[in-house]
């Protein structure tokens, strides 16, 4: 079986998404697959799908195109296997504003929101990018200006406007439907585990498993499952959430998280006894040529 690991794009999250892929590739090439990177540009944006040779597109994107069902569907009709989630599924998940409906109707607890800033009622709150992850294009607005200034830096782009909360950040991962544990991130050089926070080495630290109130803990992995459940995800996922006090709230899921050597899943996945190998090697199983 030839993967060829597909990664890059052209998305706000590229560079991101080449350590993910690079991380992978590596690891497919140490366990003795036969694995390639395809660097995915402007240039070869489609070309990278039908040029070259392979049985499983292992998928290493971040952002709209390569998660949010474009390229999946470029895929489905080639009729190339790939990893994660498909076209539907990607596709609601990478909208942070209908994820949240879906959740609300799950009973899972989120934070108020408000479709235009002419609506907020109450301050500080979050203007963020609906289909965009890694915290880019995410401001904390103490006031209307402030909204304003943010909303005309976003270029036009569906936004998700929604209160601040400050709480304890939380994130679950999700392998094949069952919830991996929960770990707590502590952001070492801003308030909010913002960009680089997320990539710098040394930019957080992670408790894992978190400690916390169980009720709580088991709430998040159950909220997890439920929406990984009820999008129709496969492979891995990843929620993010917000602990204050006592209350849950859910931020957002991803449908291809990232695997760089700071990233998250990987830590989770020691919960359940998996190294980042077995997570890659699983990953292949789950989706290759039988």
């Amino acid at each position: 079986m030839k993967i060829a690991v597909f990664m890059g794009g052209v998305s706000s999250e590229r560079e991101v998404s080449l350590w993910t892929g690079q991380a992978i590739l590596e690891s497919l090439q140490r366990q003795g697959y036969d694995a390639y990177g395809v660097d995915v540009t402007a240039e070869n944006r489609l070309s990278a799908y039908t040029d070259n040779v392979y049985d499983l597109a292992y998928l290493a994107f971040h952002g709209e195109e390569g998660e949010g069902g474009r390229v999946q569907s470029v895929l489905d009709m080639l009729g190339k296997p790939y990893t994660g989630s498909g076209v539907i599924p990607s596709a609601v998940a990478m909208d942070k504003a209908l994820t949240k409906r879906i959740a609300r109707d799950c009973g899972i607890r989120v934070a108020k929101s408000w479709e235009r800033l002419e609506d907020v009622d109450s301050w500080p709150v979050v203007v963020k990018p609906a289909r965009e992850g890694s915290s880019v294009g995410v401001y904390i607005c103490a006031d209307k200006g402030e909204a304003e200034k943010a909303v005309a830096l976003s270029g036009g782009k569906k936004l998700v406007i929604e209160e601040f909360i400050k709480g304890e950040e939380l994130t679950v991962g999700v392998l094949n439907g069952e919830a991996l544990g929960v770990l707590r991130i502590f952001p070492k050089a801003a308030e909010t585990y913002d960009y680089q926070s997320k990539y710098a080495v040394g930019g957080s630290v992670h408790e894992f498993p978190a400690k916390i109130k169980k009720q709580a803990y088991d709430e998040a992995m159950a909220a997890s499952e439920l929406i990984h459940r009820e999008l129709g995800l496969s492979g891995i996922s990843r929620s993010d959430f917000l602990l204050k006090g006592d209350e849950l709230y859910f931020l957002e899921v991803n449908t291809c998280p990232g695997m760089t050597k700071t990233s998250l899943v990987p830590d989770l996945g020691t919960l359940k006894g998996y190294s980042y190998d077995d997570l890659v090697r699983i990953t292949v199983e789950t989706f290759g040529p039988r």
